[in-house]
């Protein structure tokens, strides 16, 4: 996941994150062991879950939520 500062941590379960590439919001449901790949849920009907890597992802902002 990127930061403010743009360094890379990974994102932890049940946070609230925006995903640059799909430009969605979700709440990550999973990160694998490595914290190479995150399972990110939509907060709404929607889309399926989906996969991300975590420099795609970044923390969702107060205004987004």
């Amino acid at each position: 996941m990127t930061t403010a500062g743009g360094t890379r941590s990974t994102p932890r379960i049940g946070e609230l994150v925006y995903d640059l590439e799909r430009e969605t919001m979700g709440r990550v449901a999973y990160v694998d062991t490595g914290g190479n790949i995150a399972w990110v849920k939509p907060l709404h009907e929607g889309p399926p879950e989906w996969t991300a890597l975590p420099e795609q992802l970044r923390r969702a902002a107060d205004g987004e939520r």
